[in-house]
């Protein structure tokens, strides 16, 4: 999902999934012909046919989602791995506040695995640059500004896809910033292991997770049939690749064209999922100055996320 993941899912769902499981054509437009007479013949009009263009956005990936309020689905596994990460002065998100103490805020990396999404199977991995607060977003339509003010996030830094047709849907449909890479999975290992990040023989990054076997928490058949518990919203600004608690506050108006031009698109996700597990997990060879691992993931198997449209002011 040309989203990242991490702490608003691992409070958000691992609270209410553990409640819920101790208690889921173009149209085509012809002229008339004009007619003939018999004083001065005259050639008659040829029909004419007028073709509505698909926009691009259309053109990249399918509307593949389960609900009209929410077009796009991805379903597959995932983990989150948290660590502290050092803040640096210039590591700040565009319109929001990056929230630290004693220099260091909550990342790590999130790493999923797509077996449906509406550009078929990929791997994505998202480095998470920490705590975010006070998200400044726009649901005005058109030129009509109208802030509002997210409370609490985690934001990623950088997103990392398998294909480059998933590069392009995640540019083209909801402005996210992702990069192609080499994702590679390792199923064996007695645990998982994220690391060692390194260039890959094609120059683009590379990122190696071992004991990936430890992430298919249901076999198959279990997958197939295992009821989704949760239905959890939260609130997505994919330019910033960041995720929200469901929180929207009122925000005033903005000074200026240019600070208004600087608020965030919104978009609404819900979440579901059937397994949940805390797992040991390795960080090797990290690239992360300061990076300080907690040693475990969070493990989410047949997770179903739902992307809906930019949400406005008119009720989208």
């Amino acid at each position: 999902m040309c989203g990242s993941s991490g702490f608003v899912i691992t409070v958000v769902l691992l609270l209410q999934l553990l409640t819920q499981i101790s208690a889921f054509q173009p149209s085509s437009k012809f002229s008339s012909v004009s007619s003939t007479s018999l004083q001065a013949f005259k050639w008659p009009t040829l029909p004419t046919l007028t073709v509505s263009a698909p926009s691009i956005k259309d053109k990249i990936g399918e509307r593949n989602g389960l609900d009209p309020d929410y077009p796009w689905r991805f379903e597959g596994r995932f983990i989150f791995r948290p660590s502290l990460v050092r803040i640096s002065p210039d590591s700040q998100p565009p319109s929001s506040s990056l929230l630290s103490l004693f220099g260091y805020s909550l990342g790590g990396s999130v790493v999923l695995e797509y077996d449906i999404s509406p550009v078929g199977r990929y791997r994505e991995y998202v480095t998470m640059g920490g705590v975010v607060g006070l998200g400044n977003v726009n649901i005005g339509i058109d030129s009509n500004v109208d802030k509002r003010i997210l409370g609490i996030g985690q934001w990623g830094t950088n997103l990392y896809v398998s294909t480059q047709v998933a590069e392009d849907v995640c540019q083209v449909v909801w402005g996210v910033p992702a990069q192609v890479a080499e994702i590679e999975f390792v199923e064996s290992g007695d645990i998982l292991a994220d690391g060692p990040d390194d260039d890959g023989e094609s120059g683009e990054r590379k990122f190696t997770l071992s004991g990936w076997d430890n992430a298919r928490i249901l076999d198959t058949g279990e997958t197939n049939a295992a009821k989704r518990i949760g239905n959890i919203p939260i609130y997505w600004t994919p330019t910033i690749k960041a995720l929200w608690a469901p929180l929207l506050f009122p925000g005033g108006k903005e000074e200026s064209k240019e600070q208004a031009e600087e608020l965030l698109p919104i978009h609404k996700l819900r979440l579901s999922a059937s397994a949940l597990r805390v797992k040991r997990c390795d960080r090797i060879q990290s690239k992360q100055e300061g990076e300080v691992p907690f040693g475990l993931a969070l493990v989410v198997d047949n997770v179903l996320i739902e992307i809906g449209e930019q949400i406005t002011s008119g009720g989208r």
